[in-house]
């Protein structure tokens, strides 16, 4: 186990490294806003489609809108998404506060392109920037 973890710390910067430095937590930014999950996936980076999940960790119901439509595909023949992701969300039962689980799988792409392992994200918002859905 020892000689595992040893491996991975010297690949985990080798990879970093290798896709220019990217960080697939910091360098993807996500807010949300009056009911809307937004990500605004940097250049030369995209997101597998398939691998996009938003969950509430929270006590509450969550509905999410459309997914937007995947209209490239990567190397393997998977949709990705490039530029920003939108997708409305809408809860009942809401408490303060209020918790989203982000799962994403980002790639830097080129020659050197790197697909990372999907990244989970907990985001901790107020549960008024997710409104009641319409009946």
């Amino acid at each position: 186990m020892r000689r595992m973890t040893f491996l991975l710390t010297l690949l985990i910067p080798a990879l970093l490294s290798a896709a220019g430095g990217f960080d697939p937590v910091k360098d993807v930014p996500i807010t949300v806003t009056a009911g809307v999950l937004s990500m605004a996936i940097p250049k030369g980076v995209h997101l597998k489609a398939r691998l996009f999940r938003v969950i509430l960790v929270s006590a509450g119901t969550l509905q999410q809108g459309a997914l937007p439509v995947s209209t490239e595909q990567d190397e393997a023949g998977d949709p990705i998404w490039r530029g920003r992701v939108q997708v409305s969300l809408s809860c009942r039962d809401l408490a303060d506060p209020t918790r989203l689980q982000v799962t994403y799988q980002p790639c830097t792409e080129g020659r050197d392109g790197v697909c990372y392992l999907p990244v989970k994200r907990v985001l901790v918002i107020e549960a008024k920037e997710l409104p009641t859905p319409r009946p």
